[in-house]
């Protein structure tokens, strides 16, 4: 482990606890804390690059690009709110890892997921769930926009983006060994 990606580490830690916090407390991921965020992590690997750093400004912007476009995308369609796609812009531009947003992206899912059980649990909704989510594929199938207006529970995925994008970080900049790194070929 290097000082550059230790120092990264730490940035992309801050961000995400934040963002956790803000979308935990207030439903939101504010963009005072991801713009200035993708902003620092563009300059960061800019002035690392200049020092001989290992990445540089091109890791960045394509790991910026790698989590504005597809979350980007995603936030358009309603499917995503705007402050989780920033975030995982600010994910791939302080990481200057695609690979990083990748995982953070397959992490936060199955964060999310868990979240999502819990709340149904906690709020005896999973049979309710369960035939929403069976009408909803069914609108789907027949191409009618299904009915998700009422949604009373939600999951705040930026708190799922930031449990993601710790365990991404540090198997990408501290280079942590998971359990499961010895699935991938």
């Amino acid at each position: 482990m290097n000082t550059t990606n230790l120092t990264a580490f730490v940035l992309l830690t801050a961000i995400l606890i934040t963002a956790a916090i803000t979308d935990g407390l207030r439903g939101k991921i504010y963009n005072w804390l991801t713009l200035p965020a993708v902003l620092i992590g563009l300059i960061f690997w800019t002035i690392a690059g200049l020092f001989g750093a290992d990445r540089g400004i091109t890791a960045s912007l394509v790991g910026l690009a790698a989590g504005i476009i597809p979350f980007g995308f995603l936030a358009l369609r309603g499917w995503l709110g705007g402050g989780d796609a920033k975030l995982m812009a600010a994910v791939g531009a302080i990481s200057a890892s695609w690979q990083c947003v990748l995982s953070t992206a397959f992490y936060a899912m199955i964060v999310a997921m868990a979240m999502a059980i819990v709340i149904m649990v906690h709020h005896g909704i999973i049979k309710q769930t369960l035939q929403r989510i069976l009408a909803a594929i069914l609108s789907t199938a027949a191409r009618v926009k299904p009915d998700l207006e009422n949604e009373k529970h939600t999951v705040p995925f930026g708190a799922a983006v930031a449990v993601g994008g710790l365990i991404a970080g540090a198997e990408q900049l501290l280079g942590l060994i998971t359990p499961w790194a010895s699935l991938s070929p």
